[in-house]
């Protein structure tokens, strides 16, 4: 029978045919693979080799883990602490595709990936090309993703994969992921805010898990269907039970001593100390750097869990949560509903297809104390640059959901009210205007503030996550 794409999957009691279509599947789709080491390998085909390059990727697709797998690997690892092995996934680029000689009718049809991220760097306000790192400058083919449990679990898979490549596959690059945690075991980005807590959950074990143990779902639900991400994968063997998804990949390097920098002078300028200095980096993040929604309260320490479980209804002129906050900008939570339903008809269902499933990780060495645990108490150095994260989202629609968030949310100063201002995090508006900031917090008083410029697009590109069988098929 049909996928129900419409709706969550619940794996566990998957039919036949949900289990055929999830063995067919790549991992890290529905679910993060959970690994906190990973390689990003860029590779470049040559046309003329065509036969010998779907050789290689054809070779690689033994590697690559299905969904299922890596979904019941996960469990083990819950339940008895099994490792799994590495994580492989495999991408195409439109390019990548063309210098393999895959046939028209095979190729994924979303408009924006046949284009390719270069050209759309306009539409983006990306930098320009010659701006890039050297590695993205080139037409890449392909990306070859492997995580795993500790750095050595990562090299030698590399060096299993790199072993049967032909001299007709050039390796344009590699980017080297780590996963960075603060003190309670969540993630966090290079300025040290937990990062990656909301996200579409697209199964249902984890829907559960949310709705009982991490804070509930009743004022912001994040069940998702399978359409959020998965689109049919045109060669695919299994028909109607073969999917793929579309995969964005940026490298967003940061200035962390900037950001850091112009954080306290805001908290100088508005008279912020003691309990109340983080405030500043919260309104401009939207949350505090343990987690903590500035939606919800004024001051840090409300992290167990980090909630999710909110919108931003009650605050509806930004007094809290700026509407430039990067939290706000990239999920609204209704805000687009509220301020443009009655005029142009906008519905939570549309403001809610645009969100991606996020995957990234963070990059580069930090200076560091941590506890006995590994986990990082205290990040001591501020980099200008050589840290960052590689953005990695899937999607069904690469315009309606990454460029729609990148454009028409983040780098514009009139969503959702018309001196919002860019995302201070990731915006990059062509003509950006300053943020409006609440003086004091819950307040109606606005002071205006100049907060942009601390992430750089180093480069990246728009690839497809094809069906296992069409990898083995070739």
């Amino acid at each position: 029978m049909p996928i129900d794409l419409g709706a969550a999957l619940a794996w566990e009691k998957a039919s036949a045919d949900e289990k055929r279509m999830l063995e067919d599947l790549q991992g890290n789709i529905l679910k993060g693979h959970g690994r906190e080491h990973t390689q990003n390998i860029f590779f470049h085909i040559d046309a003329k080799e065509s036969a010998e390059g779907r050789n290689f990727i054809r070779s690689i697709s033994g590697w690559v883990k299905s969904g299922y797998r890596q979904l019941d690997e996960a469990k083990k690892y819950r339940l008895y602490r099994q490792d799994a092995g590495a994580f492989v996934g495999l991408m195409l680029s439109a390019s990548g595709y063309a210098a393999l000689g895959i046939p028209d009718d095979q190729i994924p049809a979303d408009e924006a990936f046949r284009s390719g991220l270069k050209k759309r760097q306009d539409l983006l306000n990306d930098p320009k090309v010659k701006a890039w790192d050297e590695g993205f400058q080139a037409e890449i083919h392909g990306m070859i993703l492997i995580g795993g449990l500790d750095e050595s679990q990562v090299r030698k898979t590399r060096r299993n994969i790199l072993k049967i490549k032909p001299e007709s596959v050039t390796i344009l690059g590699v980017e080297t992921g780590l996963a960075m945690k603060n003190k309670n075991g969540d993630g966090i980005e290079h300025f040290g805010y937990v990062d990656g807590r909301s996200q579409p959950l697209l199964l249902v074990e984890d829907i559960n898990r949310e709705a009982t143990d991490n804070g509930g779902i009743d004022i912001w639900d994040p069940t998702f269907p399978l359409k959020q991400v998965l689109v049919p994968c045109p060669g695919g063997l299994l028909k109607e039970l073969s999917f793929g998804s579309y995969f964005v990949f940026r490298k967003l390097e940061q200035n962390v001593k900037g950001f850091k920098d112009k954080e306290a002078a805001i908290a100088d300028e508005f008279g912020l100390s003691g309990d109340e200095e983080e405030l500043a980096g919260a309104l401009i993040v939207g949350r505090f750097e343990d987690g903590t929604p500035v939606i919800l309260q004024k001051t840090d320490k409300l992290i167990d869990p980090v909630p999710n479980n909110f919108d931003f209804s009650g605050d509806t002129q930004g007094n809290k949560c700026p509407f430039h906050s990067h939290i706000r900008k990239t999920n609204p939570r209704g805000d687009s509903v509220r301020e443009f339903g009655a005029t142009f008809g906008v519905t939570l269902e549309a403001e809610r297809s645009h969100i991606m499933a996020r995957r990234g990780i963070t990059y580069g060495a930090r200076n560091t104390k941590i506890d006995a645990d590994g986990q990082i108490i205290e990040l001591k150095d501020k980099p200008i640059g050589g840290v960052g994260l590689l953005f990695m989202a899937y999607q069904s629609d690469i315009a309606n959901q990454f460029e729609f968030t990148q454009v028409s949310w983040a780098n514009s100063p009139q969503f959702v009210k018309d001196d919002a201002g860019i995302d201070p995090v990731i915006g990059q508006g062509q003509n950006p205007t300053s943020q409006q900031q609440p003086v004091k917090w819950g307040e109606e008083a606005k002071k205006t503030i100049d907060f942009q410029g601390f992430v750089s697009m180093k480069g990246g590109e728009y690839f497809f996550a094809p069906s296992i069988s069409f990898l083995k098929n070739l």
